[in-house]
């Protein structure tokens, strides 16, 4: 038994890869974050604090995340109505002129997502947080899903911290387990008048 489990546990383990440059700092800002309820309209610059370095989806531009990007915007309006459960989200230009606005609903954590794949949605938390979520499980040479996450939260300080989180996870071949994980934070400072 012995000399089939040494070789299972190692074959387990070469697949798996976990990146998180920055957990020191998430940890340090989520436990200190504030609930995002407490204002309906908040104004951040689109430009992050210091970029994770990384190419995804919205790195390094929160316009971009949020489907509102424009080459002149340089602050990002986020104005809840929680009564009517949505979020309207617009680029401005330096003189608060709105470039492009979208218009999202606001979903408990725990809700299934919208029927219809055109409606725009986010979560909206217990503890404050906005969440988006997407998962892609494709049956190719192997077995596997992949997913991205998004979760963004007040700082301390009233800026708005972005974590980004894609992985995978799979068979190989069918046989071959493989894990990957990387987690990715960048800070947007709160626009001055806000």
């Amino acid at each position: 038994m012995r000399r089939l489990l040494a070789p299972l546990m190692t074959l387990l383990l070469v697949g798996c890869a976990i990146s998180s440059p920055q957990k020191e700092q998430y940890k340090a800002e989520y436990n200190n974050r504030q609930d995002i309820r407490a204002q309906n309209v908040y104004r951040f610059k689109t430009q992050p604090i210091k970029p994770s370095g990384e190419k995804y989806w919205g790195a390094g531009d929160l316009a971009q995340l949020f489907y509102v990007s424009d080459d002149k915007a340089s602050v990002l309006e986020l104005r809840f109505n929680y009564l009517a459960k949505s979020l309207r989200v617009a680029s401005l230009d330096p003189q608060n002129n709105v470039l492009r606005e979208k218009t999202y609903s606001l979903l408990d954590e725990s809700a299934a997502k919208p029927a219809d794949p055109n409606t725009g949605y986010v979560y909206l938390t217990k503890d404050g947080e906005l969440m988006r979520k997407v998962r892609n499980c494709t049956p190719d040479m192997s077995v596997g899903c992949q997913w991205w996450n998004h979760r963004l939260f007040i700082t301390r300080s009233a800026d708005l911290a972005v974590q980004y989180e894609k992985g995978g996870a799979g068979l190989a071949f069918l046989v071959i387990p493989v894990y990957g994980s990387s987690e990715y934070l960048e800070i947007f400072p709160k626009a001055p008048g806000s």
